[in-house]
């Protein structure tokens, strides 16, 4: 006997829905792989890299009532890419190290691109007493700048970086940077010794070039990306590359342990930043909770945020607490830091 027409209608949707839900599933992995396998590598994942990663959760939001009205198992599978979305692709984060926190010396860190003149001062001065930081790193910091600082403040600067503390700060140097054109920062790092109580500590303010450049090159407005003008991306990141890879081996050169905080231009999902600065403790990846968004750019009425500002320990010390501080006027978004070395150690 032929199955009724009205039965047929009722039956197609499980079908349809569940090869939805295993190609969205598809996509998200393939999403991941390409992410991480091929952002600060090759030029289109790297366009995804620096994009609005909530696009990719568009679909869940659609496929789950979907999923739960025709064929409910389907929820597994969408609670897996669920976990994929927010873990790997958008970034979130726990923060697992406070479980076992050092009892050592501890090293509080504030660092934000202020953004030249946007900053307000007014709502910097006052984060800084409120958090009272041991070291302040800022970039994108104008001479020009009347920054307020508390009485008997040491400060070092070059170019438009710089460190402040209330602690004594000696031996500044810097790295010029030799391998980019154009409007990246002249000096891409500055370093010195911070002499606090708990002892002495190697800190660097870091100011890395952006792919803004390249980015924007193979953007196009009708097509969404130009292959065809990438070639500029695609020597960003080579130069990139180079950046990163000298300034960790400059840092590994000083003796001792070292901190280094700033303005990085690199989510750490990126392979430029794996490759050099995975042996770091990044502060927020392992203390923080959330995604740590630092930098919010808009995109057609909608914003969206990249992890890009990092606070980073070298070898011996442990990260004990990392948050985003509140909107001080820049672009970015100020990061916090509690960093310390086991109990029983100096910060050499």
């Amino acid at each position: 006997m032929d199955r009724p027409k009205s039965a047929e209608r009722q039956l197609w949707p499980a079908p349809a829905v569940a090869a939805c839900t295993w190609s969205y599933v598809a996509a998200v992995l393939a999403v991941w792989l390409l992410l991480c396998f091929g952002g600060d590598q090759w030029w289109f994942a790297t366009v995804m890299l620096f994009g609005p990663r909530w696009l990719y959760a568009i679909p869940w939001v659609a496929l789950v009532p979907v999923a739960a009205l025709v064929r409910p198992r389907l929820l597994w599978p969408l609670a897996g890419a669920a976990v994929v979305l927010l873990g790997p692709i958008m970034g979130l984060c726990l923060p697992w190290a406070r479980l076992v926190a050092s009892d050592g010396p501890m090293v509080r860190v504030l660092s934000c691109n202020i953004d030249r003149t946007a900053v307000d001062v007014q709502r910097l001065v006052e984060l800084v007493a409120d958090t009272q930081p041991d070291v302040v790193a800022l970039q994108e910091c104008p001479a020009i700048l009347p920054l307020q600082w508390p009485a008997g403040w040491y400060f070092c600067r070059t170019g438009q970086l710089l460190i402040a503390s209330p602690h004594p700060l000696r031996n500044e140097e810097s790295v010029q940077d030799r391998h980019l054109p154009g409007p990246s920062p002249p000096v891409n790092s500055l370093r010195c010794i911070v002499e606090m109580p708990q002892g002495q500590a190697g800190f660097c303010c870091v100011h890395l070039h952006t792919p803004r450049e390249g980015l924007s090159e193979v953007l196009d407005r009708q097509t969404l990306v130009s292959p065809a003008r990438s070639t500029e991306l695609a020597a960003a990141i080579v130069e990139r590359r180079l950046e990163s890879e000298e300034l960790v081996e400059w840092l590994q050169g000083r003796p001792g342990a070292w901190i280094a905080a700033g303005d990085f231009n690199m989510p750490a999902d990126s392979a430029i930043y794996r490759a050099s600065w995975a042996g770091c403790v990044n502060a927020f990846s392992v203390s923080g909770f959330g995604f740590g968004y630092t930098k919010w750019t808009p995109i057609g009425g909608w914003q969206y945020g990249l992890r890009i500002d990092h606070v980073l320990g070298g070898p011996g010390l442990k990260a004990r607490r990392c948050w985003v501080g509140p909107d001080v006027g820049s672009d970015h978004l100020p990061l916090l830091a509690e960093l310390a070395l086991p109990a029983g150690r100096r910060i050499e």
